[in-house]
């Protein structure tokens, strides 16, 4: 198994979820010690069933308020370097991996020095053959990405590690040097768009990303972010330019300023076509604070 890793995995509200998560990286040969349950202020009794469950064979951090996914990952992350990890997987609680997946990833850290982050293959729950997520690449001279092999079917048709420049939050295998070099999560993101800045200092820092083709894993998509769906355009779209701002440079950002209204206004459109009118404030709303600072961090689902 890959040396001293550690799974960090962060919960809110989706106990059964978490329960089935834990079960499968464990079915894929995880050491139970070292698995790190944040649990992120739930009202499920997700921390008494993950107690009946496991016991003390797992680890589990109690946060008293919801930190979304770069609070609760950043205070797993943190566990798992104090105990001397040297990779960190970061998985979502609603997904669930092949009993493969971990033997993948051993290969793939094996087969290409100086791999900082590693993919997995993410494919739909519902649809257990098609790929949710591959990987992005940078669309040249932007920073926008076109996404790869999205609602492709997968049959084992890549090679064992394709290049990329981004992956999901998800699931990614992180090197403990990446955290150590560049820092952890960006806690202003709260929620969505966290890793891709993470990806972004990883690759400026030199750290090379790919997916492990072999390393399969099925998302059951957005089992969280549909309890508010308000909120979640709010914070998709306020981070997403958030990161153009961030990073882009000279003409490079006023194209990005058009870029985000164009795609702003064919959501609206999307939107009202569908009678999604609730939707259409919160798109305003992230669109302009995505290019105006904003210092209060929204809280998901308070």
């Amino acid at each position: 198994m890959v040396d001293s890793l550690y799974s960090v995995i962060v919960n809110w509200n989706l106990k059964d979820d978490t329960l089935a998560c834990v079960e499968s990286l464990l079915a894929a040969g995880a050491t139970p010690g070292q698995i790190i349950v944040v649990d992120n202020g739930s009202s499920d009794d997700s921390v008494a069933a993950l107690q009946a469950r496991f016991s003390s064979s797992l680890q589990l951090i109690q946060s008293d308020q919801n930190l979304g996914f770069a609070g609760g990952n950043n205070l797993g992350i943190q566990r798992a370097l104090d105990q001397g990890a040297k990779w960190i997987l970061l998985i979502n609680n609603d997904t669930y991996v092949a009993p493969t997946f971990l033997h993948e990833m051993e290969n793939a850290v094996k087969s290409a020095e100086g791999l900082g982050i590693i993919g997995a293959v993410i494919l739909y729950h519902d649809f257990p053959e098609r790929i949710w997520y591959f990987g992005d690449r940078l669309i040249p001279g932007l920073l926008a990405t076109k996404s790869l092999y999205h609602g492709q079917i997968y049959q084992d048709q890549f090679p064992s590690l394709v290049p990329v420049d981004f992956v999901s939050g998800c699931g990614m295998l992180v090197n403990s040097e990446v955290f150590k070099r560049i820092g952890f999560f960006d806690i202003t993101y709260f929620m969505y768009g966290e890793e891709v800045d993470l990806c972004w200092r990883a690759r400026t820092a030199g750290f090379r990303l790919a997916v492990a083709t072999q390393a399969k894993m099925w998302h059951k998509v957005s089992a969280s972010s549909n309890r508010d769906q308000s909120t979640s355009r709010y914070l998709r779209i306020r981070n997403q330019i958030r990161f153009y701002r961030t990073y882009s440079r000279g003409l490079q950002l006023l194209v990005m300023i058009v870029f985000t209204w164009l795609r702003a206004l064919y959501i609206m459109v999307g939107d009202l076509t569908h009678g999604r009118i609730s939707l259409i404030n919160p798109l305003i709303r992230g669109w302009i604070h995505g290019w105006i600072d904003q210092k209060n961090t929204v809280r998901y689902g308070e």
